[in-house]
This record gives structure tokens, C-alpha cells and sequence, in this order.
């Protein structure tokens, strides 16, 4: 242990007293900002985060964070703590999951004052409003992923193949692929919310941008029963009668149907923007990624650049000790310099409009741009009706796409269940 000399302590006290006097007359005070996030300490994701609260202090000295890194389960622990009496300034989410849980309950503290016309143009169209509730804002997206058919560039030109525009075009792909002894799309069995993805996507073709929302809406169930349903159901379950699907990945089990993708042997599937850092290392780095927007139906009212997203949000609890520190921390996440060390650190998408992507996001970035409508993940009902989502609709569709049960069987089933569940909220 090494001795402090008469002197040293002196002055180490004098430092310590001007650094004291020099914040006080500042009106600073020393804050530490606990962050609980959805991220894995390990995963790159989390890096870039540690790097932007670094930043941050330097900007800020004052200001220090304590992070629980908690994983997807983010939410669900939160919520047990703050029962338990934890006191949290801020924590993240997927912005669906954290709009229908803790946002829903009132345990987001209201920033729309402090979203201010710059601001929120300083964000990609949509970005802000699209977990906003009645226009009031709780939370702020700072990660942007598509959905999009994330694909070989390679494999689609060994095909002779060309971006499909028409859904049409799409099932000619596939034959295509097939040609060269691939499989054109792959899934993974016991995804059901990936594999619902084809359902909403068809239904926003036919009936235009968060149409399953409207459709479950009608409370006499009757909604489904329209004949623009079954075509998107019928139209889902011919992949596999076309071949697009290989029969094998009935029985995939997350991740090995997307593991196909980086071995070559499936040109892509549909899936969101997040799926070259999943598949960065078995894929490896100079995997030649592609991205299209899900085509267009013949006679639809939905556009092909009408975009579903996952966006990642982050939101300041109303219990937070710290409150005005945190929502300041927060704006900074999505400003210029903090996007920038995401993309680079973390390899996500964007939020903030003058900050470019990543090079394997590419194709998802002119995505975001062009969008004419977006919804979220999914068609948005999993957002703003979670358990009949959980349920009753990815769980039946699933079955009926992987092959028990009929496409009209499904359409009666879901009639019959939105009937029953708008009746048990009288």
C-alpha cells in the first residue's frame, strides 16, 4: 500500500474541494443513470450502447449509467423488479413488445413536450409517431429494422434471376432457383411469428398497410371472412406447393433454417433486417446480403414500398430518480454522433435520417427512405393485441402453413375466436 505523503493528501483534498466548489457553482450534482437493457453484455449491440454512455459522460462529467444487461427478457424482469420497489431511470425494448406491456400500464413517463418539430424531423418518417399512443409520446426509437426477403445476391444471378416485383415474379424465383438445385426461401418451423410474416404481408397487399389490424377490429368477426383473406392465406400455403419451401423445413428449429442461407443452400427468407449480424459469423463477412421488399399483389390496394419494421426503442420510467437526465440521454442516442458509433459498433439500422447504414443493410436503408406506409412487425396487431395474437392467431396460422388444417379452416377459426374474444370484453 503506498503512503500518502503529508503534501500529496493536501493536495489531493484541494483537488477533490475545487472539482466539489467548481460543479456546485454550476449547479451540477453527480448522477448515475440505471439502465436496464435488452441486450446481451456480450453482443456487439451492448458494445456500441457502452461506447455512446461514454460519450456521453465526457460531454457530461457529471453524469455516470449502471447498466443490467437482462437480454430479450428485458421487460418481463423489469416489471418484477419495480413491484419489488427498484428504482430505474430508463431501459429498452423491442418498441412493440414495450407498447403493449409497460407502456400500456403507465409506466413510461410522457415525453412529447420534449420532442420538439426539430427533433422529431431529425428521424425517419414515421419513426416517432409509430408507438406513440393517441399522439402522446413515451418512448423513442433508436435501432430501425425492416422486414424485408433478405437474400444471395449471388445465388439469385447463378438463377438468372432478377428482383421480384409482383408476387407472380416471385413464384417464378422460385422456379428459377430450383433450376440450379436450391431452394429459393426457407423457414424455421417453430417461428411463428416469422412465418405469420407472409400472412400480414399478403393482407397488406390486398388491403393496404396495417389492414390486419382493421380486420380484427370488426367485431363481429366477420372481417376475416372476406374473400381477400383467403386468397392471402391459399396464397401463403401454395409456397409450399410450388416448391419455393423445401419440405424439410417443416421440422427446422430456430436457427437451422437460416443457417441454410450461409451453407448456400437456400437463397433467402423473409425476416427482419437484424439477420446478417445474426449470420455474421457462420455467413461470414464478404456474404454478398441483398434485400427486397415483399412484392405486389395483382389488383391490390397495398404498395410494394409500404414497410413493416422492428423498431428498438428506448423509454424513460416515471418512477425514474433522474428523469430530466435521462430523457436528455435518450435525445442523445439518436443524435448524430450516437447513431454513427451504432452503426459502426453495433451494425444496426438508423433512426436518425443523416446517418448512413451499414454496407450489408444497404438494400434495407432504401427500404426505410421510400417507405410509403409503414406498420409494425408482424401487420401490428401483436403490438395492440398481444395475447389473441399469442393465442389464437400466430399459433393457428402456423399449423394451417405448415400443413394441418385448411386455409378455409383457418378463415372460420379465426371469425369464430374474434367473435368470442370481443364478446368477453363486454
Amino acid at each position: 500500500m503506498t503512503k500518502r505523503t503529508p503534501l500529496r493528501w493536501s493536495l489531493t483534498r484541494k483537488l477533490l474541494l475545487s472539482t466539489l466548489l467548481g460543479a456546485a457553482a454550476m449547479g451540477l450534482s453527480a448522477k448515475e443513470l440505471s439502465f436496464w437493457s435488452m441486450w446481451n453484455e456480450p453482443e456487439p449491440q451492448a458494445k456500441a450502447l457502452r461506447s455512446v454512455m461514454a460519450a456521453y459522460t465526457r460531454a457530461h462529467p457529471d453524469v455516470t449509467f449502471k447498466v443490467v444487461w437482462n437480454g430479450r427478457q428485458n421487460q418481463t424482469k423489469l416489471r418484477s423488479a419495480l413491484q419489488a420497489g427498484a428504482k430505474v431511470d430508463f431501459m429498452d425494448q423491442d418498441g412493440d413488445q414495450l407498447f403493449g406491456g409497460l407502456q400500456a400500464a403507465g409506466a413510461g413517463l410522457e415525453i412529447t413536450q420534449d420532442m420538439d418539430p426539430a427533433f422529431k424531423d431529425s428521424l425517419l418518417p414515421g419513426a416517432l409517431d409509430i408507438y406513440a399512443r393517441n399522439g402522446r409520446v413515451y418512448s423513442v426509437p433508436y435501432v430501425y429494422n425492416t422486414v424485408n426477403f433478405w437474400y444471395n445476391r449471388e445465388l439469385m444471378q447463378k438463377a438468372g434471376a432478377s428482383v421480384p416485383k409482383t408476387w407472380d415474379e416471385l413464384l417464378g424465383l422460385c422456379s428459377a432457383v430450383q433450376k440450379v438445385g436450391k431452394s429459393a426461401l426457407v423457414i424455421e418451423g417453430n417461428v411463428s411469428d416469422y412465418n405469420m410474416l407472409y400472412f400480414s404481408h399478403l393482407l397488406e397487399r390486398i388491403y393496404g398497410a396495417n389492414s390486419m389490424v382493421r380486420l380484427f377490429e370488426d367485431k363481429t368477426g366477420n372481417g376475416w371472412t372476406q374473400p381477400g383473406v383467403l386468397q392471402a392465406v391459399q396464397m401463403a400455403r401454395a409456397l409450399w406447393d410450388r416448391g419455393c419451401i423445401p419440405k424439410d423445413a417443416r421440422g427446422f428449429q430456430y436457427p437451422a433454417g437460416q443457417q441454410t442461407i450461409a451453407l448456400g443452400d437456400s437463397m433467402g427468407a423473409l425476416v427482419g433486417s437484424w439477420l446478417p449480424t445474426e449470420l455474421s459469423e457462420s455467413a461470414g463477412k464478404d456474404f454478398p446480403w441483398g434485400a427486397f421488399n415483399f412484392p405486389a399483389v395483382k389488383n391490390g390496394k397495398g404498395q410494394q414500398t409500404d414497410l413493416q419494421v422492428a423498431l428498438l426503442s428506448m423509454m424513460v420510467l416515471k418512477t425514474a430518480p433522474n428523469p430530466r437526465e435521462a430523457v436528455d440521454f435518450i435525445k442523445f442516442v439518436v443524435s448524430e454522433q450516437a447513431q454513427k458509433i451504432l452503426v459502426t459498433e453495433g451494425q444496426v439500422g438508423a433512426t436518425r435520417r443523416a446517418v448512413a447504414w451499414p454496407a450489408a443493410l444497404a438494400d434495407a436503408e432504401k427500404s426505410a427512405r421510400e417507405a410509403t406506409a409503414l406498420s409494425n412487425f408482424g401487420g401490428g396487431l401483436k403490438m395492440l393485441y398481444p395475447d389473441f395474437t399469442a393465442t389464437v392467431l400466430a399459433p393457428e396460422f402456423n399449423k394451417m402453413f405448415l400443413g394441418e388444417g385448411t386455409p378455409q379452416q383457418l378463415v372460420n377459426t379465426l371469425a369464430t375466436k374474434t367473435r368470442e374474444f370481443w364478446a368477453g370484453k363486454k
